[in-house]
């Protein structure tokens, strides 16, 4: 597995030995990277993997990057890949649920949010559901991503987050959110 582009562009990012670990394919990755710019930017990546995607993010000049997995033996191999590229990242080892409890309690805010959860495992709507009721972690022009199967989307709006987007590749979906308010369901009062 290869950083698809920017300063670090090939160069090889290790692997988790977990075969339960699936990762954003290369195509995926760069298409994500051609829609938004993390230049300057503080990004959060939700089931961190092997941390390919926020590489991926400091080989495009992301300002801040804080990672959050809960295996340790993946934990393990962000670190490895992190310090490879000579950069730095915040690693919490800890379940989303958690992190992002304690993210919201110091009041932390991201640019973008990137959400990767296993597939066919139900993380998918419990993520979806935690970065809703965690919005305030998402600052007011930022965004959320979610990366998901074709066939589980999440789903189209929450009560703070709206979906503005949606690009398919192949069977991999990307679904970006913006915070902001459901008018349609605004009463007049």
């Amino acid at each position: 597995m290869k950083i698809t582009g920017g300063k670090f562009k090939g160069i090889a990012i290790s692997s988790v030995s977990d075969r339960r670990t699936r990762y954003t394919p290369a195509m995926v990755r760069e298409a994500l990277y051609d829609i938004i710019d993390v230049s300057e930017k503080n990004v959060l990546e939700l089931f961190g993997g092997s941390g390919i995607v926020s590489a991926e993010a400091l080989s495009r000049n992301a300002k801040g990057i804080t990672i959050v997995e809960i295996s340790r033996s993946s934990c393990a191999t962000v670190r490895k890949n992190i310090e490879k590229i000579h950069a730095e990242a915040v690693i919490l080892s800890v379940d989303f649920r958690i992190a992002l409890k304690r993210l919201g309690n110091k009041k932390r805010e991201f640019d973008i949010v990137f959400a990767d959860p296993p597939f066919k495992t139900g993380l998918l709507f419990e993520a979806f559901k935690e970065l809703d009721k965690h919005f305030n972690l998402i600052k007011m022009n930022g965004m959320a991503i979610i990366e998901s199967f074709e066939k589980e989307l999440p789903p189209l709006n929450g009560k703070n987050l709206f979906l503005y987007s949606r690009r398919k590749y192949g069977d991999i979906v990307l679904s970006f959110y913006k915070r902001g308010v459901d008018i349609e369901n605004k009463s007049g009062d």
